[in-house]
């Protein structure tokens, strides 16, 4: 019931906001976990 839901949302949200604001939110996810992994990675290697 949960994931209705939430499709709904995410489709609301995308239907809302331009091409220009997905494409940013994109990127910063990839920034991040990127970052995440590399920070990550430094810490084991260490």
């Amino acid at each position: 019931m949960v994931a209705p839901m939430l499709g709904r949302k995410l489709q609301n949200w995308l239907d809302s906001h331009g091409l220009g604001a997905i494409a940013l939110a994109v990127l910063v996810i990839a920034f991040a976990l990127s970052a995440l992994i590399f920070g990550i990675g430094y810490l084991v290697t260490r």
